[in-house]
């Protein structure tokens, strides 16, 4: 079935951005699920990522079939921290998965330095930073294998649900197999190559994704503001969650635990 307004949207975001290729899903954590899920992860590999931010991230990486091993934060950005990175790396880790967290760009030079020396993937969480962009210009979730996006109500872009991947070119991730992951894994009409989801964006949803960003696009910020630690995200580390202790999934991040704590408490200060 044709998707004409679906295509125009991707259409647009790959000209704005110079991508390899733009992908329309139904939520961002779908968005983090299809590129992780089209590395065939095993259950003994390992993806880094942060515990200081909402659980999606690292419950894709479970979804995808992996486990998610957590590095500290910054305790000025409240990101994650490169120079702990390497310190976690193992022979199973395979992907890189950092957050840009209230509009705040982690340090992508750094994580590209490292995910380059140990040959990982890097898939940027922008689900809070959509607009956000470096000094010399360079735009969130647009530099390394994969950039994930929200259009959930509260985002400065928003179809009330919905998000997007963004496959920059000379990605290591196979741009194809993704988006075929996010249409039952077709590769042509009821020819099914992949294991995959129904994680489509509804049309009318695009036509909305698409109309914000014509007028907008320019003069897009990231949601600064709307989300921070003094608006209380994020009370707990994710490996604190019920769930999380019940699967034994753990973490040692005295930083991240110590924000979240005092985010908790009411007593956190910039």
């Amino acid at each position: 079935m044709p998707s004409v307004v679906r295509d125009l949207f991707e259409n647009y975001v790959k000209e704005q951005f110079n991508l390899e290729d733009c992908i329309a899903v139904n939520n961002g954590t779908s968005a983090i699920i299809a590129p992780l899920w089209s590395m065939d992860l095993q259950s003994n590999d390992e993806v880094i990522t942060t515990p200081f931010t909402f659980i999606a991230t690292s419950n894709a990486i479970l979804i995808a079939g992996a486990k998610p091993v957590f590095v500290d934060i910054d305790p000025e950005t409240l990101l994650l921290d490169p120079n702990k990175i390497e310190e976690k790396i193992t022979p199973n880790t395979k992907a890189i998965v950092p957050v840009h967290l209230y509009g705040r760009i982690c340090d992508m030079k750094k994580i590209n330095e490292i995910a380059k020396k140990h040959n990982l993937v890097v898939i940027e969480d922008t689900a809070q930073a959509f607009g956000a962009s470096t000094p010399c210009g360079k735009h969130a979730g647009m530099m390394s294998d994969a950039g994930t996006f929200s259009f959930y109500k509260t985002k400065n872009i928003s179809t009330f649900e919905g998000g997007m991947i963004c496959i920059p070119k000379n990605s290591k991730l196979d741009s194809i197999k993704v988006r075929s992951i996010c249409n039952q894994g077709q590769i042509g009409r009821y020819n099914h190559e992949f294991l995959g989801f129904n994680f489509r964006l509804a049309e009318p949803l695009c036509l909305m994704a698409y109309e914000q960003m014509k007028l907008h696009m320019k003069g897009i910020k990231a949601e600064l503001g709307l989300r921070g630690p003094e608006k209380g995200h994020y009370p707990n580390v994710v490996y604190d969650q019920p769930i999380y202790k019940k699967k034994g999934i753990t973490g040692d991040c005295p930083i991240a635990e110590s924000v979240a704590m005092s985010i908790r408490n009411g007593t956190y200060e910039k």
